[in-house]
């Protein structure tokens, strides 16, 4: 299951419209996958809507950071999970200084993926640590690869392909008011992060041959 896709509404990120989105994840053979824009849930209504189109369950979230760097994704379990998010969104937006902080809130009916890090730090119960590809290596060798049931596939998804990419990088260009050729390697997304069909992303684990192999033919 895909926990962190983006749409054209993560502002000056994202490229894909919610409709695109679906008909990629479709055509991946995705069956349920969660929408979590960066710092907005703006796409929500076309994406549930869209979703029935695409048979495909949707699962709504938001991916918390402060500017590109992730803080956690948190996900929605039902609609009450959904109201507590969006208040906690809308009070980080109405704040005089916009900030998330490292860990998040407990918020009932969510769940909260954090980015990996080597370092281990306590989780509750609705918490657990996203490894994405460049994660795996490191993962060896860390003290979370004691504690499975708490990791968690996080494959990012923000573009459809190379083109969208570029256009990606134009964006953050342009919100970091900068040269393409002058853009800092931190403010912009990965070229890999482009969806691939479900399978390679069974049961959490990562079939990283076939992982590597796929993300060269959709690049």
């Amino acid at each position: 299951m895909y926990l962190n896709t983006h749409s054209y509404y993560s502002l000056r990120y994202g490229t894909m419209s919610p409709e695109t989105l679906l008909k990629q994840a479709q055509q991946m053979g995705v069956s349920a996958m969660a929408l979590t824009d960066i710092n907005s849930t703006s796409a929500r209504l076309d994406f549930v809507r869209l979703s029935e189109k695409y048979k495909l369950r949707p699962i709504l979230g938001v991916d918390f950071r402060n500017g590109v760097q992730q803080r956690f994704v948190m996900l929605a379990e039902n609609n009450h999970g959904f109201y507590r998010l969006n208040s906690y969104l809308s009070a980080l937006l109405h704040a005089d200084k916009f900030f998330v902080p490292e860990r998040a809130p407990q918020l009932e009916n969510t769940f909260v993926v954090y980015p990996f890090q080597r370092e281990e730090f306590p989780l509750c119960e609705n918490e657990f640590i996203g490894v994405r590809p460049a994660d795996i290596n490191q993962l060896k060798f860390s003290k979370w690869h004691a504690h499975q049931e708490k990791l968690v596939v996080l494959k990012t998804v923000s573009f459809l392909d190379k083109k969208a990419y570029n256009a990606h990088r134009l964006l953050r260009a342009i919100d970091n008011n900068t040269l393409l050729s002058k853009l800092p390697v931190t403010e912009q997304g990965e070229a890999s992060d482009v969806m691939i069909p479900e399978m390679l992303l069974e049961d959490g684990v990562f079939h990283l041959d076939l992982l590597l192999r796929a993300l060269l033919l959709y690049l």
